[in-house]
């Protein structure tokens, strides 16, 4: 029975829960076998095992800290076209995580997310603006949900304006292609990109978030391959992650009309209908996936050291031991405690940041178009094509307008 419980297989992209409630009631900690490599992956899909997993220091995101026969077996199976900028919190462990953390999350923190809002609402006024007199039909993604974090976090780094084009070519063929050949390339392109920025803002600081990390590692706070490495994480995460999620919130606003109508008459739950969204269907399936460092029990089962594990968040916010009926879409959901930007030390340092934006898209759609409806059957929708960054490729809406 549990041999076709799959989460991998393409078929489950668009809708994974039934096959993620199976997999919770028949082998909640399942062991998968890749028939190609033979790595093996145990998927979580309890609420308390997940979170019990983002917060066990004996998962790890470092290859190196494996024994050396297991990481040379991970490296073998683990073909990684950007491996060359992984030297960034999202993917390193204690000391160097904490470290890294320290010098960023000023950057993503209240203060500064309160000093963008109103950059945020000035670029969703100009490309709603756009997409209403481009005509009637226009796809979400391209229009808003693209462009909108790639010009947010470009000014919060500190790239120049000018340069939003090639960044957002850079950050499409590396996250959209699903080409190794075109993912190496593009990767290499952003690195030399930021290479050339940081040395302009040694010889001309400013205040941004380039500028102060470019200060760190003149300190010896921040190497190199750290600092390129989280400048592009800090891109790719900031883009799709928030792609996604506005994403899936029109979508998921759209297929409940009961549950827009209510947004429309109280416009005060915005904020509770994003974090439902995030909780219903969250704009990344699963955590990346973590070595077992050592022998490791989760849920009555032991991981043996070397397997890797997969948190599946996805499945956790729809865990009915912690969400009453789950699998209804309630944006006055309350308390709503999900885990769709993880948990613990590796909690999604621009979660307020993509909150922000995911707010203020909304919010201008819902509101500026009473006759908002989806453009097409929300069976034709290509979503992405594997379980870790969950949204669709493109949403067709009408604006009512015509």
């Amino acid at each position: 029975m549990t041999d076709a419980l799959d989460p991998t297989a393409p078929e489950h992209c668009g809708d994974p829960y039934p096959l993620l409630h199976r997999m919770r009631e028949l082998a909640p900690v399942h062991r998968r076998v890749d028939p190609v490599r033979g790595r093996v992956s145990w998927y979580l899909t309890r609420y308390a095992d997940v979170q019990r997993a983002l917060l066990d220091p004996d998962l790890g995101r470092q290859l190196d800290r494996l024994p050396a026969e297991l990481a040379a077996t991970r490296r073998r199976w683990d073909v990684d076209p950007l491996a060359m900028a992984r030297r960034n919190v999202f993917n390193l462990d204690p000391p160097d995580h904490t470290r890294l953390r320290r010098l960023i999350a000023p950057a993503f923190g209240a203060r500064t997310v309160a000093a963008v809002r109103r950059r945020v609402e000035q670029v969703v006024d100009g490309l709603v603006a756009a997409a209403r007199d481009a005509g009637d039909v226009v796809d979400v993604i391209e229009a808003l949900a693209l462009p909108l974090p790639v010009v947010v976090v470009a000014e919060l780094v500190g790239f120049p304006v000018d340069d939003l084009a090639g960044l957002r070519r850079w950050s499409d063929e590396m996250l959209r292609t699903g080409d190794p050949v075109r993912v190496r390339r593009a990767g290499l392109e952003f690195i030399a990109y930021v290479e050339e920025r940081i040395d302009e803002r040694r010889g001309r600081p400013g205040g941004d978030l380039l500028s102060r990390l470019v200060a760190e590692e003149d300190g010896g706070g921040i190497s190199r391959a750290e600092l390129v490495s989280s400048v592009f994480q800090l891109l790719l995460a900031g883009d799709e992650t928030t792609v996604n999620l506005i994403g899936n919130a029109v979508l998921e606003l759209l297929r409940h009309p009961d549950q827009l109508a209510r947004l429309r008459e109280r416009p005060a739950v915005l904020d509770s209908a994003v974090e439902e969204v995030i909780r219903f269907n969250g704009p990344v399936g699963h955590t990346r996936p973590v070595y077992a460092l050592a022998d490791v029990e989760i849920g009555g089962v032991v991981v043996p050291r070397g397997d890797t594990v997969v948190p599946v968040l996805l499945a956790a916010n729809r865990d009915p031991a912690v969400f009453a009926d789950p699998d209804a879409f309630d944006i006055t959901r309350s308390p709503n405690r999900h885990l769709g930007f993880g948990h613990g030390i590796h909690f999604c340092l621009g979660a307020a940041l993509a909150r922000l934006q995911a707010r203020a898209a909304v919010g201008a759609l819902v509101h500026r178009f009473p006759r908002l409806a989806l453009a097409v059957d929300p069976a034709e929708l290509e979503w992405t094509p594997d379980l870790f960054l969950h949204g669709v490729r493109h949403l067709p809406v009408s604006l009512g307008r015509g």
